[in-house]
Parts: structure tokens; C-alpha cells; sequence
């Protein structure tokens, strides 16, 4: 197989962790695609490594790996997600959801992901239409759509729709849209709800709503959430997965929905969301830690 790589540069643990990861995947006779970014790195053996342009990637590897945290392998699955192949995470970061390999048991895992012993799972994306006079651009968010107030120091008012109905007028310092697989992200930490990543839902979340009745609301994944422009202030944005920033200024109005294709994450057997959860959360451990 033709492997991929994808890595954040500044993280600090990166530098000893590479190389092992790469001679790893040498030794089981894979091939190894890096971002051209890291040729310079003295501690790969460049000859049994290629080197491309990360946006290049996709179209020539079998699967990727993302080496970071969960905001790196966000950025793998934006990459990957419309190619149809899988993204496997490899741990470095602190608190994360979304990867089931680290540093202590990456050569068992990928041993087994090499023999076939994992599991697929499809993840949802979401795809948010930012509709401006004279275009329209178009984002997809594996974990959130965020609309951000920037430096206005006060609320915004966000007037949202849900479908073709009138939803609520949202005053507040912004409004979070997430999958279920981001409900453990920004959401979680707007007090929104645990969604299990297998339900066919999308979270709406209000960030510091200035109204005690403004709660986060779950709608079916196949609905539409517009949102009106005109009356937002000069500096907000649409924060994608909280790595860009799309400025709304100019723009009519936004819609999001459900994406046409979802994003495949290499499991492993054993593992599950629910222990993902009680790791951690802490969630079910006596004062032994058990």
C-alpha cells in the first residue's frame, strides 16, 4: 500500500516520533508519502520516501495517517474525505476523540490495519454554502461550522431558519453547527448534548445565548439550517472545523446541510465510542482509577 502522512509541524514530540512511525511502515513494506514540507527533516530516510504537495496527496495514496491531535486530523479528513479512502489517527495531543492509535501501541494497530483486522466507519460531513451577490463558495466541516463574532465586543443577532420555516433569532456570541462526531468538541464545550456518531442528526448550539430559553436544539441530518447576513456586524466570520476563517462580510446568507458523502475512519476491534467516552471523561472510574 501507498501510505500518507499528514502532520502538524509544530508539535514538539514530532520530531522523535516521525522517524519511528516511517521506519515502522518501511519494514512492513509500505510505501510512504510525505508533505513536501518535511524534506528537510535529516532524520527520514529520504530515499524510501516520496514527497508531494499535501494537496496532491489524496490522489495518490490508499489511506492517510494522521500524526497530532484531533485539529490534525481534521485537516487529514477535509483532505480525504471526498477521495473515498480512510483515515487512520495516530495520537501525539492531549485530550482527543478521534484517534485510536498512540506512540505506546502503534505497531500493534497498524500491524493489524496491514493484515485487515479493523473495521470501517462512516462518518458525516457537513457542507456549508456561503452565498455572496456575485458567487458562491462552498466549505465542508467534519467536526463544526462556527459563526464567530470576531472582535465585536457585543452580541450578534443571528436570524436561522430550518428549512423554509423561521427558527429562532439567536442573540448571542455566535451559533455552533455540528456533526455528531463534533458534538465532543466546541459544541460540548457550549454545553450542547453527547451525540453518538451513528445517529442521523445535526446539533445547533448557541454560544453564551443572552436569553435563559436559548438551549442547543438536534434536527434530522436531513435538513437545511439557513442563516440571513445582512444584519451580522463587519467582523464575523465561518470558522470551518476552527482552522478557517471565512469572512461573512458582504455575504447574503449561509446555508448548511449535510454533505453528500461521508468521511471512512479506521477502527479497531475493542474499540468503541462509548470507551472513547469513559477515557476521556473519566466517566466510571472508582478513586483506584479503575
Amino acid at each position: 500500500m501507498k501510505i500518507g502522512l499528514h502532520l502538524h509541524p509544530r508539535f514538539e514530540t514530532q520530531s522523535k516520533s516521525l522517524p519511528l512511525i516511517v521506519e515502522f511502515l518501511i519494514s512492513k513494506g509500505q510505501a510512504v508519502v510525505l508533505p513536501e514540507s518535511f524534506k528537510q527533516n535529516s532524520d527520514i530516510p529520504a530515499k524510501s520516501v516520496e514527497y508531494l504537495p499535501s494537496e496532491k496527496m489524496p490522489e495518490v495514496i490508499d489511506a492517510m495517517f494522521s500524526v497530532g491531535g484531533d485539529g490534525t486530523f481534521l485537516g487529514a479528513s477535509r483532505l480525504m474525505a471526498q477521495t473515498g479512502k480512510p483515515v487512520l489517527g495516530i495520537h501525539l495531543g492531549g485530550l482527543g476523540f478521534l484517534a485510536d492509535v498512540s506512540m505506546e501501541n502503534y505497531k500493534e494497530r497498524l500491524t493489524a490495519f496491514f493484515d485487515g483486522d479493523f473495521k470501517i466507519e462512516q462518518r458525516s460531513v457537513l457542507n456549508a454554502r456561503v452565498i455572496f451577490p456575485d458567487r458562491t463558495d462552498t466549505y465542508f466541516a467534519f467536526n463544526d461550522f462556527v459563526v464567530d463574532k470576531g472582535s465585536v465586543l457585543t452580541m450578534i443577532k443571528i436570524r436561522t431558519y430550518v428549512d423554509d420555516d423561521y427558527f429562532n433569532t439567536y442573540r448571542s456570541d455566535g451559533l455552533i453547527i455540528s456533526t455528531p462526531t463534533g458534538s465532543t468538541a466546541y459544541s460540548l464545550s457550549a454545553g450542547g448534548p453527547i451525540i453518538s456518531p451513528n445517529l442521523n442528526v445535526i446539533v445547533i448550539s448557541p454560544i453564551c445565548p443572552h436569553s435563559l430559553s436559548a438551549r442547543p436544539v438536534i434536527i434530522a441530518d436531513n435538513q437545511t439550517i439557513r442563516f440571513e447576513c445582512e444584519e451580522l456586524n463587519n467582523d464575523v466570520s465561518l470558522m470551518v472545523d476552527g482552522q478557517k476563517r471565512v469572512s461573512l462580510l458582504n455575504a447574503v446568507k449561509v446555508e448548511i446541510h449535510k454533505a453528500n458523502f461521508t468521511l471512512k475512519i479506521i477502527r479497531f476491534r475493542g474499540d468503541s465510542f462509548f470507551q472513547t467516552l469513559r477515557t476521556k471523561m473519566n466517566w466510571g472510574l472508582d478513586a483506584r482509577g479503575n
